[in-house]
């Protein structure tokens, strides 16, 4: 499981796999996955490295048995003559130039870890057509058995690699757990929807994303205002934006914070290579409108605040800056900068990312 934390670590996994057998076994892991940007070839354990480079650069495309890796079930076992008939195989140039070299190595097989429209995961080996009747079956059954911890260890390396910018969003810009992060560029077409904005989108009530992948608000006035400045902020003035409440269809209102950043601050985007890491994008942060009357007084009463302090605070944590919170409570800007330190004080944070954390523990009790 050392591979789910740090996938540098599947190398040594593959490596001591191979060992497992009494006899040789090249492991793989092969296949790829949009999300994390795995190579086609993602690892490989006792092959020859020239071998390697030659799949690489002339075979990756044009392996014989990759044709029926549909046909195998996720965790099941596929044998390698399942995949391409030994008569078939021999008559392929990968068999001449990559296999025959390794004795023969067409034997073996492997284990299906995920297959759809985003990614394909293969684990399995070759060893030697000699070594096929004593060790496959055992070879297969390893397989069968690493695929359910193997897939879980997948997971966790997508998992972690999908909130690497959730993290930046919410530590940087102090957006509070349950934000619904999305991520548009100047012609409002969606790069990045965490879990909770994919759920709004397919609510539709608020926010939705039409047949091109375009965000668009439910309310038309808030669409057009929100186009308007996206494409000012594109044109390079990056402090256009403030926070603003909203209306859901259902009435709901919502504090809605948009921020000017790079689409280079993404770990992923639909068109990866193509598209320049420096284009101007919009990150919109989304969250359901606190009841200020009910959560002042918590704060009052839990963190010992003063009404106004606990005002400033909860404006801070709904994503509003110092300049914001003395704007809406109509004070100066030193005012709510004292009742932030105050705040501090009394909580015993040290930092306005931890105030903030506190806020948005005490929304959920």
């Amino acid at each position: 499981m050392s591979a789910a934390m740090d996938p540098s670590q599947w190398q040594v996994f593959l490596d001591a796999m191979s060992g497992t057998l009494r006899t040789r076994v090249c492991t793989q892991l092969i296949g790829y996955d949009q999300m994390t940007k795995a190579a086609p070839l993602a690892y490989a354990s006792g092959y020859d490295p020239a071998i390697l480079q030659l799949y690489e650069q002339h075979f990756a495309d044009k392996n014989p048995f990759a044709a029926n890796f549909p046909k195998c079930g996720i965790g099941d076992s596929i044998s390698s003559h399942e995949l391409c008939a030994p008569d078939q195989l021999k008559r392929t140039q990968f068999y001449a130039d990559i296999l025959h070299p390794l004795e023969d190595l067409y034997a073996g097989g492997g284990s299906m870890l995920a297959y759809d429209a985003s990614r394909m995961f293969l684990i399995g080996g070759n060893m030697r057509a000699k070594d096929k009747e004593r060790h496959e079956e055992n070879w297969l059954r390893l397989c069968v058995a690493l695929a359910p911890v193997i897939r879980q260890s997948l997971e966790i390396n997508r998992m972690i690699k999908g909130l690497k910018f959730e993290k930046w969003a919410a530590e940087r810009h102090l957006l509070g757990g349950g934000t619904a992060i999305l991520v548009v560029d100047a012609d409002l077409v969606l790069h990045y929807a965490c879990p909770e904005a994919q759920r709004l989108l397919a609510v539709g009530n608020l926010v939705r994303s039409d047949v091109f992948q375009r965000l668009t608000f439910a309310c038309c006035d808030v669409q057009e205002k929100f186009k308007t400045v996206a494409a000012k902020q594109a044109a390079g003035n990056p402090h256009l934006f403030a926070n603003t409440r909203l209306a859901d269809l259902a009435g709901n209102e919502w504090t809605c914070r948009t921020l000017a950043m790079r689409l280079g601050d993404l770990d992923r985007s639909p068109f990866g290579a193509f598209l320049n890491s420096g284009m101007a994008a919009t990150l919109l942060a989304l969250k359901p409108a606190a009841n200020q009357v009910s959560v002042v007084d918590l704060l009052r009463k839990t963190l010992s605040l003063s009404h106004a302090e606990a005002q400033s605070v909860l404006m801070l944590a709904d994503g509003f800056t110092s300049a914001e919170v003395a704007e809406q409570r109509k004070v100066s800007i030193y005012t709510v900068r004292n009742q932030i330190k105050s705040a501090l004080s009394k909580s015993g944070c040290r930092r306005q990312s931890e105030l903030v954390q506190k806020v948005e523990q005490l929304r959920l009790l």
